[in-house]
């Protein structure tokens, strides 16, 4: 499983332990303009490049992985950005996921946006076990 079908799939599956996210606004690689729904936060998720990978014996046991959330909001958002981005950043990190970057709002010169991207990194183990 990809790092966003996971990361997806985990925040999908835990919907009621976020705030001002719903289950459409949770997208992978980009908006589906067919089913979200404009006035509220929308999450994209996608991947980074991986990590460094610990070894033995030449076989990979780990490798960390790295990805992205990035929020959207609407120019005349009035739900708390804040909280929102709290919300998701305190769930994944009692699923043993850190943030190491909050890039800070901004907004997108094209469709006026407020953005804000946070990066996110875990270890995956690669042995079946």
């Amino acid at each position: 499983m990809t790092p966003t079908a996971k990361i997806v799939g985990l925040l999908t599956d835990n919907i009621g332990k976020l705030k001002g996210v719903t289950p459409d606004n949770i997208c992978a690689y980009k908006i589906d303009n067919e089913n979200v729904d404009n006035t509220n936060a929308i999450l994209v998720v996608s991947e980074d490049g991986d990590g460094q990978r610990d070894m033995g014996n030449d076989v990979i046991l780990s490798t960390i992985r790295r990805f992205s959330i990035m929020f959207y909001y609407p120019i005349n958002f009035e739900g708390d950005m804040d909280s929102i981005e709290k919300s998701v950043e305190s769930f994944l990190y009692t699923q043993n996921i850190r943030r190491y970057l909050n890039a800070g709002h901004i907004m997108t010169p094209d469709t006026e946006n407020i953005t804000n991207t946070l990066k996110f990194t875990y270890k995956e183990d690669e042995l079946d076990g």
